[in-house]
Formats: structure tokens, sequence, C-alpha cells
């Protein structure tokens, strides 16, 4: 039965998308978000002119963002097709362009493989095939076990590769050693390392090429405002700065949720904060459930700098061997040579920055506080600065606007656990079924939606997590 009334706490990405998915079913919504703004992790920060988007800002499986705002909405987005995607550097000085268009990544490709055009499009097909199945069978869905391997061992859909290393998956397919690195270096962006990952992330890299890099007008907070107008025209209510402090179940079945003294009461609710700190505040019990391996995390500069800086809109630096700074993170090690995900949005949107200006964002993966609890960030700013201006040119002295995140303000601010800026690994045994679950423990009336739980991260994954959310809450 659908509930009439709910309560969605936590107002980032998930729980927006939930609350405009319960709202749309004739459900009375309230949202209640801990800071004093919306966006969770796609927060928007604006200084002196230069705009920078705080969280995720590479945009892929546009299907799933018209599927979560409509097409109306879609459209406003006025969504730009990055041409190429993005750029993948090396120390030595190589460098490869990542492609949003397949033509144009066979090219690419075959200066590295000038007799692998036809192997390489084969590889590019196998895993598309894969991800449109997986997409519909695995992600989309809410499995339970059986369910799960029901899906995946249905004729013409078991994939033996799925659970063999994604390295040597690749490397079948992909011959010369930097198209290797460039297809698998993808899984940083869950927080998991490419060392442990399995052959399914491959889908990761090859989505990028398929199915595109897209920029939305305004950055991706352009798809936050998009939701919330969304949610407002559906009559959602959003209120700020008011951090639950209890949840416990009501005499007559609904939930009831505490704050500053205060309390609200709801059919159902919808916890999109993390999951695991979250269940701590349900009858002010601490969680019973298995802790399950959280991810690296992230330290992350932005910048405002006067002057150009001779980047696209999206770049990867690696080193030169990749393998062995995956191997120092870890290993609760920093890497010598940093691994690098810049993003200059001038390069597609002037109006990122002042005239003449750039808003450069940097984010190094790094292990999260239960594995490195201390670093030294100063020095590693200055390794970091040093990685950029040698592929980039200087620019240093240039900066005006100065911000820095890494795992202690992901914790402190955020409520993620260990300051695991993805939450938990995307490890085979943490994935589908595996992963901590939608559902409460106990109480059918609460769900939980976002990065701690099913179906995982990033911006596709956990707009449908709110999906998902909202369709347990109604059956």
């Amino acid at each position: 039965m659908t509930p009439r009334s709910a309560v969605v706490v936590g107002a980032g990405l998930a729980g927006i998308a939930t609350a405009l998915e319960l709202a749309r079913k004739g459900v009375r919504v309230r949202v209640l978000e801990a800071l004093d703004r919306p966006g969770g992790r796609a927060q928007q920060w604006i200084e002196q002119g230069y705009r920078f988007d705080l969280g995720p800002t590479i945009i892929v499986m546009t299907d799933v963002l018209r599927r979560a705002l409509g097409d109306r909405a879609f459209e406003s987005l006025e969504l730009q097709r990055l041409e190429p995607g993005y750029t993948v550097g090396w120390e030595g000085g190589d460098r490869l362009a990542m492609h949003s268009d397949i033509a144009l990544a066979l090219q690419e490709f075959a200066r590295y493989e000038p007799d692998g055009a036809a192997r390489i499009l084969a590889y590019l097909a196998e895993v598309h095939d894969a991800y449109e199945q997986a997409k519909e069978q695995v992600l989309e869905r809410d499995h339970t076990l059986w369910s799960y391997l029901a899906a995946i061992l249905r004729p013409g859909r078991a994939r033996a590769w799925i659970i063999s290393p994604l390295r040597r998956f690749v490397e079948r397919h992909l011959h010369h050693p930097r198209l290797v690195q460039a297809m698998t270096f993808q899984p940083l962006y869950l927080g998991s390392s490419p060392l442990r990952s399995p052959a399914m992330h491959a889908l990761l890299g090859v989505q990028e090429i398929m199915g595109g890099v897209w920029y939305p007008r305004g950055g991706t907070w352009g798809i936050v405002e998009a939701l919330l107008r969304e949610c407002e025209a559906h009559g959602v209510e959003f209120t700020y700065d008011t951090r639950v402090e209890r949840i416990e179940q009501t005499p007559s079945g609904g939930v009831r949720c505490e704050f500053r003294g205060s309390s609200i009461e709801a059919d159902a609710m919808v916890v999109s904060s993390d999951r695991e700190p979250s269940l701590a505040l349900f009858n002010g019990k601490a969680a019973r459930e298995r802790s399950p391996r959280y991810g690296h995390s992230a330290i992350l500069w932005y910048w405002g700098i006067d002057s150009p800086v001779d980047l696209g809109h999206h770049t990867i630096l690696l080193p030169d061997d990749p393998w062995s700074a995956y191997a120092r993170i870890d290993a609760a090690r920093l890497p010598d040579s940093p691994m690098l995900y810049l993003c200059n949005p001038v390069a597609s949107d002037p109006g990122a920055a002042p005239p003449g200006g750039s808003a450069l964002l940097a984010l190094a993966p790094i292990p999260n506080r239960s594995a490195l609890p201390d670093f030294d960030a100063i020095a590693f700013r200055e390794r970091v600065l040093d990685r950029i201006e040698r592929h980039a040119g200087p620019f240093r002295d240039r900066i005006v606007v100065e911000r820095v995140r890494g795992p202690e303000a992901f914790e402190r601010e955020l409520g993620l656990m260990h300051g695991a800026a993805f939450g938990p690994d995307h490890t085979l045994d943490q994935m589908g079924p595996f992963r901590p679950s939608i559902a409460h423990p106990t109480m059918r009336n609460v769900v939980f939606a976002g990065a701690g739980t099913r179906p995982g991260s990033g911006v596709p994954m956990v707009l449908i997590s709110g999906r998902l959310a909202a369709e347990r809450l109604c059956r």
C-alpha cells in the first residue's frame, strides 16, 4: 500500500530523487536536511565569481537522469556532450584522448595498436552489450540473493568474465599498456582499487565512450536545481538546519523522528544519509549489522586562478606505473606520484570563473580515515601542484581562491563513515544483494537510499537507489 505521508532524511541527490518519486505517487513528502542547503555530496560553492561543483562532475548514463527528472526537466539541463570526454596523461608526456564518439575513439586507440581496430571494436561491443543487460537486469532492480543469481545465470546472460580480475580481462583485448591503463583506472570513481576490481567494472570506461560524457548547463548543481524544482512543483517541503537525533516506531505503526526538541510523524521514512551511522538513530541503539568494508576516499582542492590553465574540461593524470600507485593506496600509504582527476569547467563553460580565470578542481584518491587517519596534507598539496604544473604549466602563484576537503571533512560535514567519500567498497562481495540493503532490518516502512546502499556510488546509481527506495515503500 502506498503511504499517505513520508519523511526523507537528507537532501542529497538520493534524498531529493526519492522525494520526487514518492510525490509523483501521491505521497505527501517532507525532507529534513542537517545542513543549511541541499545537495549533499553534490553541493555548489561560489567565491569571488569562481564556481565549483564540490562533488561529482562527470555525468554519464543520461537515460537514468532523464527517467529521474522527466522529459521536460531533463531538457532544461541543456546537456553538452564533451568531445573528448577527457584526456589521460602520464608522467612521461603521453596523452590519450578518451573520446565520447566511438569512431574518434578507435582512431585514437589506433595510435597505440595500429592493427587492433577489429579486436578493440569487438571488445567495446561485448562490454557495452553486457552493460545494457546488467543495467536492466541487475542495477535497476532491488534483488534478493536468489533473484540476483537467477538474473545473472539466465541463459544468454551469464558472463564468466565478470568475476575475473579487471586488469587480466582488459589485457586479453587491449595489448598496449597505455590503453589498458586508460581503460582500468575508472573504479577509482567508486572509491575502489583497480587492483581488486572485478572485470564487471570494465563497463565504466566503455560506457564513457559508447554513451558519452556530458556537462549540464551550470555544472552538476544544475541537476540538483532541476530536481528541486520538480519536487517543489509536486508539493515536497524542505526543512534545512534540521539534524535528526532519533527515529522510532509509533504505537500506530508509523515513524517518528525527533530533532531540536521537536518531532514529526509520518507513515513511512526514507533515510538517504550514510546507512551505517544512520542506523544508530533508531531507538538510540547502535547498529547490529555487520559493518561493510569501506572504499578509498579522496582529497580535493578547489582553486580559483586569475589566469587560464592549459587543461581540457576533464583530465586524468596517471603515474607511469599506476599499478604500483594503486598498491600503495591499498596498503594505506600515499603514492609517490599522485593519481589525479582535474576538472577545468571553463573549457566548456566560461561562466565558471571571472573573465580570463579558471576554476580548477583537483582530486587525489587516498585511503579513508580508518586506513590512513593522518597525513601531511600540506606536503601532499605541493606534490599535487608539482604534478599538475609539469603537465599544464605553472599557475600556483596565480591562485586567488582556495578550499580543501578530505576524509575528515566528509566525516564531519556529511556524516560519511570513516570519511569514505564513495561509501562501501564495490568489490564482488559487496555488490548486488551483497551490498547493504535498501530495507531497514526490522521496520518495513523505513528504507535507505544513496551511496551507502544498493546499487552503489555515482550520480546514476544514487538516482536509481532513490527510485528503488520509493518503489519498495509503495509495494
